[in-house]
């Protein structure tokens, strides 16, 4: 019977400890300000945390080590949404966060490119870009998130905390860690940035990763060749044949005797050129039905045009493609396309020779505004030939050689 009471007694400690300790969860939970709206200036004191609870069920948590002070705000857009920050610095700050659904709410028309690697496909589906700006240089900042589908975060799928600074032109990938909060039984992710600069806007946000399958790889590798044939026709075909009349490359006749005006005057191949350049990889089955040529015929004409360089051809997987024939300008290996601003290619022949300048020394030897030699350079950066380093406040620009306009050589076609 002693026995029995005892274990009572054990059981109802052990329940009352629980109780206490789901309570003291959810208090810890609940400890904050509700804001009625989407903007808070806080003024938090050293060593102390809140947590800020704002319209559209937004979390927003604070913890630092020294004086704090600034401003949160969100956009009316953003729903579902959480963020925790521990501030770690040896002098007071202001501290301002603003966030926006997308990099075009903070005044971006140009879209960064995105975070890239060998063996995963990065995807932006969070629709939350915290901005963060702060009045001198900032020791330690820890970003924490709620890794909860009431946060807009699946449990059971994987993500990386991406980060990207005033100045920069891709979101890079920041050491992600996930994880658990026994109190709570809650996942999260985690972060750090170190040394985060004064006056500087910092952006963050999440990336769902996916690991990239076989047939990804083809996918990618056809949009990549269709890319490439882009850039010709945008042209027109007068252009286009204008081009071609008027190049200097070297052309192994073999046993065909026509001159390039017989080779374009042909109606089967000027039909064969109209689509080739209307549809950038297309397939020799594609041709034959929409020529109703037959296949020896269709053969024919396209062999013809491809031994003057009308056209050019590649294999992807199963099929044979064709393309606008592409050559680099032996001058300067640059595409059709940019011949036609003298200004772009009189920049990418200074990268080319002194990699390392910058935009301001451009502007400087050209005589020209630095804002239109931004412009320049962005488009040339849109083509990937050229790529841009940071290097201190100066963004400093090189040829990107790993461009197929690099490692081809002057007379490859495609």
């Amino acid at each position: 019977m002693k026995y029995l009471k005892k274990r009572k007694a054990l059981i109802f400690v052990f329940f009352l400890i629980l109780i206490v300790f789901e309570f003291n969860s959810l208090i810890y939970y609940s400890i904050g300000e509700v804001v009625p709206g989407y903007q808070k200036d806080y003024n938090l004191n050293k060593n102390k945390s809140i947590r800020y609870y704002f319209n559209n069920s937004i979390q927003f948590g604070l913890s630092t080590n020294v004086s704090l002070n600034g401003s949160i705000e969100y956009d009316k857009q953003i729903t579902n949404r959480e963020t925790f920050i521990k501030v770690a610095n040896n002098n007071p700050l202001i501290l301002n966060f603003s966030s926006e659904t997308d990099l075009g709410g903070f005044g971006y028309q140009r879209k960064p490119k995105g975070p890239s690697s060998g063996n995963s496909q990065y995807q932006y589906q969070y629709n939350y870009v915290l901005q963060i700006r702060a009045n001198s240089t900032v020791q330690n900042l820890t970003i924490q998130y709620l890794k909860v589908q009431k946060f807009g975060l699946d449990p059971h799928r994987n993500y990386k905390i991406a980060q990207f600074y005033e100045g920069g032109d891709s979101w890079e990938i920041l050491p992600t860690e996930e994880k658990f909060n026994k109190s709570s039984s809650e996942s999260y992710l985690e972060t750090q940035i170190l040394d985060i600069e004064s006056e500087t806007d910092y952006y963050i946000t999440l990336f769902q990763v996916n690991p990239i399958t076989y047939e990804w790889i083809w996918i990618i590798a056809i949009i990549s060749i269709i890319g490439i044939a882009a850039l010709v026709i945008t042209l027109s075909k007068k252009d286009y044949i204008q081009f071609l009349k008027t190049r200097t490359v070297p052309i192994d006749k073999g046993a065909h005797q026509l001159s390039m005006e017989d080779v374009l005057e042909n109606e089967n191949r000027s039909m064969l050129i109209d689509l080739v350049l209307a549809d950038p990889g297309i397939h020799f089955n594609e041709l034959l039905r929409e020529t109703d040529l037959s296949a020896g015929n269709l053969a024919w004409h396209l062999d013809i045009l491809e031994t003057y360089k009308v056209i050019g051809k590649k294999r992807v997987g199963r099929y044979l493609v064709y393309f606008p024939y592409y050559q680099k300008n032996p001058i300067s290996n640059i595409d059709l396309k940019l011949q036609k601003s003298e200004l772009t290619l009189k920049i990418l022949e200074m990268i080319e020779e002194n990699p390392g300048t910058y935009n301001n020394e451009i502007a400087k030897i050209l005589n020209v505004d630095h804002k239109t030699v931004s412009y320049h350079i962005n488009k040339l950066k849109d083509l990937q030939l050229i790529e841009s380093e940071k290097s201190g406040r100066k963004k400093k620009l090189y040829p990107n050689l790993e461009a197929e306009y690099y490692i081809n050589g002057e007379d490859q076609n495609f």
